[in-house]
């Protein structure tokens, strides 16, 4: 009897552990479902440039990091701080992008360097880059080749670009999705230059794409690689006499102060390359890729426009500080530079017939 009294206690017992436990169990699901609505929140609401492929729910948030090299309020920061405003707008603030305009995140080849690592998602460099990621194409660069920014669209459109694009997703995990225009470079100088015989000797600061210095020496110029924080410095102290940017570079940098003349030598139209990290761009939802294309694509009709329109009124600003005007003879230039057998010695080391097959556009 004591016996069957101690089981029927023992059983009770069980059974109100099991109820306890029981309980706990519930209490513990409960729990844990909020920890994954937490951890999806937090998903779905910041994800950094540096994570992974971007796929995910229909909520989640990209933060980008967008870098490049040129001032605040300049043609091509604009064009940035647009798309960014654009691909917000059309993803319904899905989509958020950072611009980090004055190199704040370093020279156009660190940004490349680190976009295919991650670090950054969106960078748009200009010709700098050409020389250390895509050389056998550099010879884009080269004065008197491309003629409008109308040739370089097409150029880069052809199969020209999609040798470059495939590079690029090689060499640094990008994508090449739009190029944006510049202004066409201009040849600055304290002494009028109207032919190629007035180049003679003339000290002229240029970049240090190899290829340029060439073409550059053959057109009887002593060019003179100067990095270009540099260059108002050397150009004020007579380390070099002359250098060659576009109108807008010459006015917001202030060469007017140390250079008399502009001669309209229209000698190289050079893009802006709108480059992505190809993985985060892959792994969009189609919703997110579509509305990123649409941005890029009416951010690079901005850009272009205000490029358009602005090379005049920055012409009109250089003669305003003081600086005058000089129409040259471009054909006289170009006549020089293609007798002087330059790019018959350069094609070697680049792609395959470059030079035919750019002109073969025009």
């Amino acid at each position: 009897m004591r016996t069957r009294k101690g089981l029927l206690l023992f059983g009770a017992v069980i059974l109100l552990i099991a109820a306890i436990l029981s309980g706990c169990g519930g209490g513990g699901s409960g729990s844990g479902s909020q920890s994954s609505g937490g951890s999806g929140q937090s998903e779905a609401t910041a994800t950094t440039g540096t994570g992974g492929s971007g796929g995910g729910s229909s909520d989640k948030v990209y933060e980008l990091k967008l870098g490049h090299n040129v001032t605040v309020d300049s043609e091509m920061d604009k064009g940035a701080r647009k798309f960014a405003e654009l691909v917000e707008q059309k993803t319904n603030g899905r989509v958020k992008v950072t611009v980090f305009p004055s190199a704040q995140l370093g020279s156009e080849i660190d940004m490349v360097e680190n976009l295919g690592q991650g670090v950054i998602d969106i960078v748009i460099p200009g010709d700098g880059i050409f020389g250390t990621f895509f050389p056998e194409y550099q010879g884009l660069v080269l004065p008197f080749l491309i003629e409008s920014v109308e040739h370089m669209d097409k150029v880069y459109s052809s199969e020209i670009g999609q040798e470059i694009s495939k590079i690029l997703e090689e060499k640094v995990n990008a994508r090449l999705l739009a190029v944006w225009h510049r202004g066409a470079r201009n040849l600055t100088a304290n002494k009028e230059i109207r032919t190629p015989d007035d180049l003679q000797g003339l000290k002229l600061r240029v970049t240090t794409i190899p290829l340029v210095i060439e073409s550059w020496k053959a057109l009887g110029a002593n060019p003179t690689p100067i990095p270009f924080p540099e260059l108002f410095v050397a150009l004020q102290q007579g380390t070099v006499d002359a250098q060659e940017n576009p109108f807008d570079l010459i006015y917001t940098s202030k060469f007017y102060e140390v250079q008399k003349y502009v001669m309209l030598t229209q000698h190289t139209y050079s893009p802006w390359l709108f480059l992505v990290k190809k993985d985060r761009y892959d792994g969009f939802p189609d919703d997110i890729k579509k509305a990123f294309d649409e941005a890029v694509q009416e951010a690079t009709a901005y850009q272009n426009q205000l490029v358009k329109e602005s090379q005049e009124e920055y012409k009109k600003k250089l003669q305003e500080a003081g600086m005058t005007i000089v129409e040259v003879d471009r054909n006289l230039f170009v006549q020089k530079y293609m007798e002087s057998g330059v790019e018959e010695q350069l094609q070697k080391e680049l792609a395959p017939n470059l030079f035919e097959r750019v002109r073969a556009l025009k």
